[in-house]
C-alpha cells in the first residue's frame, strides 16, 4: 500500500508541475521584451521545480561555442560574464553534441562534468538537469537546471523539464520568425517612405495598410492614419476612396490616370496616379493600392 500511494503523490506533484507550466505559458506576454519573456518563463520554472538556478544555453553561428541566452536564479551575473562554453566541454557541451538528456545528483562524479565553471564562478552544483533544445528537427542549445532546494532532482524533475525545452524550443523559434518578419517589413516601410510619390494600401476590409510620408505630405495629414478605416479617413478624399475599392471589385488596375480631388486643408487637388492589385500566391484578393503624385501646379490639366 505504501509503494501505492508513493506513486500516487509522485504523479500527483508531476500533474500538479505540467499544470503549472500550462498556467505560466498561458500567462507569458510576448508583448514584452525577448529578455523579459525569457525571465518569465525561467523564474516560475524555477518556484515550481525548487531550483536555484537556470539557463538557456543556444549555440553559436560557427557551432563551436555554447552561449548564455537566458540567465535566472542566483548565480545568474556570474554566469552571464562566463558568456560562452565550448561544444565540446562540460555537461551542456556533451547534452548538446549527443542529444541525449541527463539527470545527474552527483555531477562532480560525471567525467563530463567541468570543473573549471564551479572553480571560476565560485558556485557548487550539487545537482543538474540538461536537456537538448530541438527546433525544426536539429538541436539549438540545451536548458540546464541546478541545485535542488530540498533533496535531489527527480526523475517527474526531468519530465518536466524536457516539457519546457519543447516549449522555449517553440518560443526561441517564433521569436526568430517575428524578428525576421518585424525586420522586413521595417524595410518595405523605408522603402515606402523612401520614394517621391505617395502610396497608400487597404485590406478587403477597408483598412488602411501603408501610408508613406509622401502620401501624408500630398494629402495634408499631420498624423498616422495606419490600420484606420478608409471611409473614415479620407472623408475630403471620397474620390480616392472609390479608386481603391473599385480595383478590389473589378480586378481592373491603370497607370497614368488623372484625379480630382481635395487636400484635408479643402484645397484642390489634381494627383496622376496608377492603382495596383494585391493577390496571394494562390490568387485570393488581398487588398488594393494607389501611387500618385501631385499635379496641381502643372498648367493644362482638367
Amino acid at each position: 500500500m505504501k509503494i501505492g500511494r508513493n506513486n500516487i503523490m509522485a504523479e500527483n506533484d508531476l500533474q500538479k508541475h505540467l499544470r503549472a507550466l500550462d498556467e505560466m505559458c498561458s500567462r507569458i506576454s510576448f508583448s514584452l521584451k525577448e529578455n523579459e519573456v525569457f525571465s518569465q518563463i525561467l523564474k516560475r520554472s524555477c518556484e515550481i521545480l525548487g531550483a536555484e538556478g537556470m539557463s538557456v544555453l543556444l549555440v553559436s553561428a560557427d557551432n563551436d561555442y555554447l552561449k548564455f541566452y537566458a540567465v535566472e536564479g542566483t548565480a545568474k551575473e556570474v554566469l552571464r560574464k562566463l558568456k560562452v562554453i565550448p561544444v565540446n566541454e562540460g555537461i551542456a557541451g556533451w547534452v548538446f553534441s549527443t542529444g541525449k538528456a541527463v539527470l545527474l545528483n552527483d555531477p562532480y562524479s560525471h567525467p563530463k562534468f567541468l570543473h573549471a565553471v564551479d572553480r571560476k564562478t565560485g558556485y557548487q552544483t550539487r545537482n543538474i538537469i540538461c536537456v537538448p533544445l530541438i527546433s525544426r528537427m536539429k538541436t539549438i542549445g540545451v536548458l540546464e537546471i541546478v541545485n535542488k532546494r530540498s533533496g535531489n532532482f527527480s526523475q517527474d524533475d526531468m519530465y518536466f523539464t524536457q516539457a519546457l525545452a519543447g516549449i522555449i524550443s517553440i518560443v526561441i523559434r517564433n521569436i526568430a520568425l517575428f524578428t525576421e518578419l518585424t525586420n522586413k517589413n521595417n524595410m518595405i516601410k523605408s522603402v515606402l517612405n523612401g520614394i517621391p510619390g505617395g502610396f497608400i494600401s487597404i485590406n478587403k476590409a477597408g483598412k488602411i495598410l501603408e501610408f508613406n510620408t509622401a502620401a501624408a505630405q500630398i494629402l495634408g495629414f499631420v498624423s498616422s492614419v495606419q490600420d484606420m478605416r478608409v471611409e473614415d479617413t479620407f472623408k475630403m478624399q471620397s474620390e480616392l476612396v472609390g479608386v481603391l475599392k473599385e480595383v478590389m471589385t473589378t480586378g481592373k488596375t491603370g497607370n497614368r490616370l488623372i484625379l480630382n480631388t481635395r487636400k484635408n486643408t479643402g484645397e484642390k487637388l489634381i494627383v496622376g496616379y496608377g492603382t495596383i492589385l494585391m493577390k496571394s500566391d494562390g490568387g485570393k484578393v488581398l487588398g488594393s493600392g494607389i501611387i500618385f503624385q501631385d499635379l496641381t501646379k502643372i498648367q493644362g490639366l482638367p
